[in-house]
């Protein structure tokens, strides 16, 4: 068995955050460089998209207290289609995607529903569930930052959200009561595993925050923005996190630790956003950056009599300046 200390938290914590945003960051940056989403008509960003994201991320889920449990895991069902379905129907047949969209629903359904009795099962529950959430916040991200959403938006979102979650997690512990709703049910929106009796986990609205964030300065600024954006995101983001509450006291009344890890990433990431405006200036736009040498291109594309097929850039199909 073993201690859930503080240290040992810390430790277990930091093992499971640390790789995780390292790992979305770079398929998110992969997905970003090969993949092009079909991009709604929904103009240029502004503050009132920024109004509609946030309520949907962080308001939205405030009514899941409110919800029957059926339907509650109904709503998070639909919520992974849809995100699954944007982001790889232009890689998959549709048989293809509805059966692995269909497969990875109902395996997690079923497991947190008869696994969860032996710490085995437990971690089984959390691989298959990572891998469900991991997918969803690769093709969220992709769908926005593609979309129009400038660097500008997500470093403004970040700072909204770091006062968010410092108010619903240390003031009115609502973030707590949604992760109390979500353990040990299907369909749980975040990536965990489980040692002994201790889970740890990050929800999925950070790893899109996330996301976002490295995207956004990948496609303003380059390769040099994207690793500044990355340390950001690693040490603000994963590493201060996981080991602030060996300095500062996060346990709630059930002995849980409920760390507001926007309240350390937002402010910074909002910084990092000034700094590189004063560098590099103005942020590229999607057409820009697909015109640049950052863009991902394949050899194929420069055969005109070969159809390219869906994954491949192709620039003629993204004149519309976002």
């Amino acid at each position: 068995m073993f201690a859930s200390t503080p240290q040992f938290l810390a430790a277990f914590t930091l093992c499971l955050v640390v790789p995780t945003v390292l790992l979305v960051s770079a398929a998110a940056l992969f997905y970003f460089r090969r993949v092009r989403i079909e991009r709604p008509p929904i103009g240029t960003f502004n503050a009132r998209d920024i109004t509609i994201l946030f309520i949907m991320v962080n308001l939205i889920p405030l009514f899941y207290l409110q919800l029957p449990r059926y339907v509650l895991s109904g709503f998070l069902a639909l919520t992974f289609m849809a995100s699954l379905s944007i982001g790889f129907q232009t890689l998959l047949n549709p048989w293809a995607l509805w059966g692995g969209i269909g497969g990875l629903l109902g395996l997690n359904i079923w497991l947190g529903n008869n696994a969860l009795g032996t710490i085995a099962g437990w971690q089984v529950f959390w691989l298959e569930n990572d891998i469900l959430v991991f997918l969803g916040a690769i093709s969220v991200a992709n769908l926005y930052i593609q979309g129009g959403m400038r660097m500008r938006h997500v470093a403004c979102f970040g700072l909204v959200l770091s006062v968010y979650d410092s108010i619903f997690i240390s003031v009115f512990p609502v973030t707590n009561e949604l992760v109390q709703a979500f353990l040990g049910y299907p369909l749980d929106p975040e990536v965990g595993f489980r040692i002994g009796m201790t889970n740890a986990a990050i929800g999925i609205g950070d790893l899109f925050v996330y996301s976002l964030f490295i995207l956004a300065a990948y496609k303003a600024y380059g390769k040099v923005a994207f690793r500044v954006a990355l340390a950001v995101t690693v040490v603000f983001g994963a590493i201060v996190p996981a080991t602030i509450p060996l300095v500062i006291d996060y346990v709630d009344a059930r002995r849980d630790t409920m760390v507001p890890a926007q309240l350390w990433f937002g402010p910074m990431a909002f910084l990092a956003y000034l700094w590189m405006k004063r560098r590099y200036g103005r942020e590229r736009t999607m057409q820009e950056y697909l015109a640049s040498d950052d863009a991902y291109r394949r050899r194929a594309d420069d055969a005109p009599t070969s159809p390219a097929p869906a994954f491949v850039l192709r620039e003629e199909q993204d004149a519309a300046k976002v």
